[in-house]
């Protein structure tokens, strides 16, 4: 293309100077756009033919909002349109357009009247799920949206500040509302926080009857594992059922996180006196597993709960009343006899326990303090109060302390037996009584008491006051049993005895190491001492100081007989010394033996005897044991022995024994050959000779034979070795 296209001539002569130049034009327009435009809106022109990369920006300014390229050449062009933010880095468009580019053929004239009109401002949205959602704009008029899961971007057509908000979604990211400024569009990122979990309640018509109202709404607690109530729903009533043969139908919804594992139970809780509806199952266990829109809640079933009507005669009122359970329920979570629910009865004598789950059978118990309450029917019960006689005892001499416990003993008719046992003070109440006769006695030792017994007539529900007064005759002795580091001592047995007259009382020690012994007859004098019972008995005690201490009881308590005793030590020692003939010369040969006195072939230890000729070995065991002196000698050449000793180390944890004693002899006899008689042989051999010429002598031959037999055996002595037993304790 050339500039200009032509040119007219007239040509009469040479004509000289006629030029054509390449065409160079320009090229304008303008851009509308909200607001004031300024220099973040830039237009490109691009060349598109290939011949070159030619690329010309021009930025518009606030006072401008028209733009212009000069000295275009010829050729295919694109002319763009952006608007920048100093903000963002990516260089991306943050203005959306009617048109964003506009493609245009430049030629030989100047091209004007290209117009870019702004449709509004990008905003970006990243979503990790596809939701329905609705813009309010400025203007107060919404615009319809449909978010995608993944990245996009939204042209919102007015500035100023959008509302996004999201149309029955079943997925929270995080809050219902988002605000959107043109001045300053931040990326917006929605991300799935919570999950919408939907249930649904079916209450049966049938159950209510007639005069029963369906509650406006229903509450569901949402529960953890753990049965802790972490947030709560509310069913609403969707839809009526149009005849008592269709059931009404409540929802509800509730918001939760992905992996929780929860539990839903839905709860009847109006408290105008009405009869409340139940649900089956009591409970529905969901688990929020799967990403995006959950399945819904397993629905519950609601009907009204059971409820039993009884009485009680004659009427009383404040009876308790419990209903247990007779068999397992899987919607109540009952076992056979749980506790189903209690109530008592009105002033009327009448009750109604509910509500109650209808898959199971339930029985009902009765009672009230001081009656006797017995079924008379299914659930009505007969009531009879019971009497009672109530208990004194008063002492007759002035006592600076309250009277002790005493025991009573009452007996009545059908081999009725009640041993019960005063308060301090001597009060005591004798409840729950069927009307008829009674035997009351009071014992306690040291006292007589008047009446020493008493006949009672008991009427129904009638109450009775018996009175005893009671007289000392006999006291105690009072004390303490401790340690030597002042430590109590329970379980010891201290005993009283007065031998002239045949007397013996005894009494062991409590907690804080107190005894009383009851019953010491005045004018009598008795030896206390500690016995070897209780404790003291399984040897954890040595031995108690004093021994023992000689009182005569007058007419008052004697106090302050205290009694330190004092424990056997916990390891055991065992020692002794060892004296003999030729002590020095033989010490290194002697070894001391120790053996179980139970199992006599087990060695518990052996030591040589030391220079000393003392010696001590420690923690054995508490058991018996074999003491003996061994020699480590030849046997062929030396004859020792020594004495056995037995060793209690289970009564005396700690033994001398000493002194051990032992003997040894040189075994210096030899074995010498005698000759044998021939005397006997001859007289021998005769008498045999005569036995075969006379067969009468037979028995005088017998007899010689004897005689020469007996005189030529060698008799034998037994040799014992003698133990000796020493018990040491």
């Amino acid at each position: 293309m050339f500039s200009p296209p032509h040119i007219d001539v007239s040509v009469n002569s040479p004509l000289l100077g006629v030029k054509f130049y390449q065409a160079q034009v320009d090229v304008r327009g303008s851009v509308v756009c909200k607001e004031t435009c300024g220099s973040s809106v830039s237009v490109i022109l691009l060349r598109k033919d290939g011949i070159s990369k030619e690329q010309m920006t021009v930025s518009l300014t606030d006072q401008s909002s028209e733009f212009s390229f000069s000295n275009v050449l010829p050729g295919k062009y694109r002319i763009e349109v952006k608007s920048y933010s100093p903000v963002t880095m990516s260089g991306d468009d943050i203005w959306c357009w009617e048109h964003s580019s506009v493609d245009v053929d430049v030629g030989a004239d100047n091209i004007e009247g290209i117009t870019f009109v702004q449709k509004g401002y990008w905003v970006s949205v990243t979503s990790s799920h596809g939701v329905d959602a609705y813009l309010n704009q400025p203007d107060g008029s919404h615009v319809n949206l449909k978010i995608k899961k993944g990245a996009q971007r939204i042209c919102l057509e007015s500035p100023g500040v959008h509302e996004l908000h999201f149309v029955n979604s079943c997925i929270s990211f995080g809050s219902s509302l988002l605000r959107i400024d043109t001045s300053n569009p931040l990326p917006i990122y929605l991300k799935g926080e919570k999950y919408l979990l939907s249930g649904r309640i079916n209450v049966d018509t049938n159950s209510l009857g007639g005069d029963e109202n369906l509650p406006e709404n229903i509450p569901v607690d949402m529960l953890d594992n753990e049965g802790t109530v972490l947030d709560g729903a509310t069913a609403r009533l969707v839809s009526s059922g149009i005849d008592q043969s269709t059931a009404v139908i409540y929802e509800y919804s509730v918001w939760a996180n992905s992996g929780e594992k929860l539990i839903f139970v839905p709860r009847d809780m109006r408290n105008d006196g009405g009869k409340k509806i139940l649900f089956y199952p009591r409970q529905q266990h969901v688990s929020v597993t799967q990403d995006g829109r959950q399945a819904p809640i397993s629905p519950f079933s609601g009907r009204l709960g059971l409820y039993i009507e009884g009485s009680v005669s004659p009427p009383l009122s404040d009876v308790h009343i419990r209903v247990i359970a007779e068999i397992e329920s899987q919607s109540a979570s009952l076992k056979l006899g749980d506790l189903a629910l209690e109530t008592s009865t009105g002033t009327d004598g009448l009750y109604i326990a509910g509500p109650l789950y209808d898959d199971i059978t339930y029985t009902i118990e009765a009672s009230k303090p001081g009656y006797h309450v017995k079924p008379v029917g299914p659930h009505s019960f007969s009531c009879q109060k019971f009497s009672q006689i109530y208990v004194q005892i008063y002492s007759r001499e002035d006592m600076d302390e309250p009277f002790p416990s005493v025991l009573l003993s009452l007996s009545g008719e059908d081999g009725y037996r009640n041993n019960s046992v005063t308060g301090v003070g001597g009060m005591f109440t004798f409840g729950n009584l069927f009307p008829g006769s009674f035997y009351l006695r009071p014992l306690l030792k040291e006292y007589a008491f008047s009446p020493p017994a008493q006949a009672i007539e008991l009427g129904s529900g009638e109450s009775r006051e018996i009175v005893f007064h009671a007289t000392r005759v006999a006291y105690s002795a009072i004390g303490r049993v401790t340690l030597l580091s002042g430590q109590s001592v329970e379980g010891i047995t201290v005993e009283a005895r007065a031998d002239s007259k045949r007397f013996y009382e005894e009494s062991g020690t409590d907690s804080s190491g107190s005894y009383r012994l009851r019953g010491l007859q005045p004018d009598t004098t008795y030896v206390i001492k500690v016995a070897r019972k209780g404790e003291l008995d399984r040897t954890r005690i040595e031995r108690a100081s004093p021994e023992s201490v000689t009182v005569k009881v007058g007419h008052e308590d004697i106090k302050g007989l205290d009694f330190v005793v004092f424990e056997q030590p916990e390891t055991t020692i065992l020692s002794g010394h060892v004296e003999g003939k030729k002590i020095k010369e033989l010490n290194s040969h002697i070894r001391v033996e120790i053996r179980l006195a139970s199992d006599p072939s087990k060695i518990e230890s052996i030591f040589p005897l030391p220079l000393s000729n003392f010696f001590q070995v420690k923690d054995l065991s508490k058991s018996k044991h074999l003491l003996q002196l061994k020699s480590a000698l030849p046997s062929s050449a030396h004859k020792f022995e020594s004495e056995v000793i037995e060793i209690d180390l289970e009564r005396h944890p700690q033994v001398h024994v000493g002194p051990l004693s032992y003997r040894i002899e040189e075994d210096i006899h030899k074995q010498e050959l005698t000759p044998a008689p021939v005397y006997p042989l001859v007289v021998g051999v005769s008498v045999i000779t005569l036995f075969v010429c006379m067969p009468r002598l037979k028995d005088l031959y017998q007899a010689a034979m004897a005689s020469v037999s007996a005189s030529s055996t060698t008799a034998k002595k037994d040799v014992r070795k003698l133990v000796v037993r020493k018990k040491t304790y």
